[in-house]
């Protein structure tokens, strides 16, 4: 991510560009909804103002046009926002504090990124064909290790600046805070007021509880144009194993409101308003259902990444990794790990181990098994104990969050299922209750009744 600290008197502001990979393509919706929160919490904690940079390529506007008090977001479209755009382009070359540099990557891409993104992302080119292209050709290597030499480069430099910002910060003050404080953000009023009326139309009642649910599915990334990566498909999940927990929160007087894209599978139940098929969806319905929510229920994408943008705590179902459980109302029940060759589950405790995490789901060792209908149903239940302060955390569950913390003692986190084991600070969050006391124990007991 590249980013630009402007100081002048009286004012300080942070430009980021949340939405563009180094290789100069868009990236996914939950890696610029994270990169949104990081460039947030270092704009409250350099008391500066934030400007996300606009761009061709992003893949949501709407939650860059949020507004905030601390720190206060600029709006595009004003004076200002046009200024700091214009400054953004020309110190293009001075932003990452390497000007040879930067003009050596963007050399590179003007020659040769155009096509080596074409054969990366294409969809009828046969895969042998797109591997021996991308990993044999000398010049797409050497264009590799300039953007990634750049990338690296803006890293540091970026993490330079904040640290000396820092340091500045404690010399005036004394002290400095050891955590952020919570980033509230709201819609502008003219659209709070314009979505709210779609919502009453749609069947939403403002003065009900809500939760909104995001099940992936494949359909997202082509319509994106984001090519499907081989692992992609152990995310997705099936939308009928969700019908049980939906039925029985509608009928706990909960609307579910289905957040996703017209390629989804379609949902009809009373008391569920499928918006992701639905013909009014919008990108500014969306934001204003998930921050009424009393909770989302999410797996691996980028809607829970919305969630937590904007404080609303996540039930995580069907995760294949461990990810962000740094807030304590966040919970989560993952895929479970079967090997091929013995046809035994593994537990919670046991994929928390080396034998697993350096391999997971990424040879043929062992298969992916989804939570099942009523493990979902259960969760949800749990999880509604939890954002209405009823629960109490069992022994497994603390079980859980030690094997965590082992997890990174051992250097283990950088291993598993997938990318990574991704813990995100101190796991304040954990393994749903009834999930935990079923699966986080020994395979013995691992069927045994509830």
């Amino acid at each position: 991510m590249e980013q630009l600290f402007v100081r002048w008197p009286g004012r300080r502001v942070l430009l980021a560009d949340v939405h563009e990979s180094p290789e100069g393509h868009g990236i996914g919706y939950g890696m610029m909804l994270m990169r949104m929160r990081r460039v947030l919490v270092a704009g409250q904690r350099l008391r500066a103002q934030v400007f996300f940079v606009p761009s061709r390529k992003a893949l949501n506007t709407a939650v860059t046009r949020l507004e905030c008090d601390d720190p206060i977001i600029i709006a595009p479209g004003s004076w200002t926002a046009r200024g700091l755009l214009a400054l953004w382009y020309v110190a293009a070359p001075f932003r990452a504090g390497h000007p040879w540099l930067w003009a050596q990557r963007s050399i590179a891409q003007a020659l040769v990124g155009p096509f080596y993104r074409t054969v990366e992302r294409s969809t009828w080119l046969p895969r042998r064909v797109r591997r021996f292209v991308m990993h044999r050709g000398q010049v797409y290597r050497r264009l590799k290790r300039t953007v990634r030499a750049y990338t690296a480069r803006s890293r540091v430099h970026w993490e330079g600046v904040y640290r000396d910002e820092m340091r500045a910060s404690i010399g005036a003050a004394g002290h400095v805070r050891e955590e952020a404080a919570p980033i509230r953000l709201r819609l502008p009023a003219d659209r709070e007021e314009q979505v709210a009326r779609a919502a009453v139309l749609l069947g939403i009642d403002p003065a009900a509880p809500i939760v909104t649910v995001h099940v992936r599915e494949s359909g997202y990334r082509s319509a994106s144009a984001l090519r499907q990566r081989s692992w992609d498909d152990l995310r997705n999940a099936r939308i009928a194993t969700y019908l049980p927990a939906f039925r029985a929160l509608v009928k706990r007087g909960y609307t579910v409101v289905r957040l996703g894209d017209p390629t989804m599978t379609p949902v009809q139940m009373r008391g569920v308003v499928d918006l992701a098929t639905s013909p009014a969806r919008s990108q500014w319905l969306e934001v204003w259902c998930t921050m009424r929510s009393e909770f989302l229920i999410g797996c691996d994408s980028g809607p829970s990444w919305l969630a937590v943008l904007v404080g609303v705590p996540v039930l995580t179902v069907n995760a294949v990794h461990f990810r962000d459980l740094s807030r304590p109302a966040d919970r989560i029940i993952c895929k479970l790990a079967r090997d091929r060759a013995t046809g035994a589950t593994l537990t919670v405790s046991e994929m928390l181990t080396g034998d697993f995490l350096r391999v997971g789901f990424k040879t043929d060792r062992f298969e992916c098994v989804d939570n099942t209908a009523d493990d979902i149903r259960r969760a949800v239940l749990d999880m509604i104990d939890v954002v209405r302060g009823r629960e109490r955390r069992s022994s497994w569950q603390s079980r859980f969050n030690r094997r965590l913390r082992a997890v990174e003692r051992e250097g283990l986190a950088g291993h598993s299922a997938l990318e990574g084991v991704a813990i995100m600070g101190r796991a304040r969050g954990t393994l749903s209750r009834t999930f935990a006391k079923r699966y986080f124990v020994s395979r013995a007991r691992l069927s045994a009744p509830l």
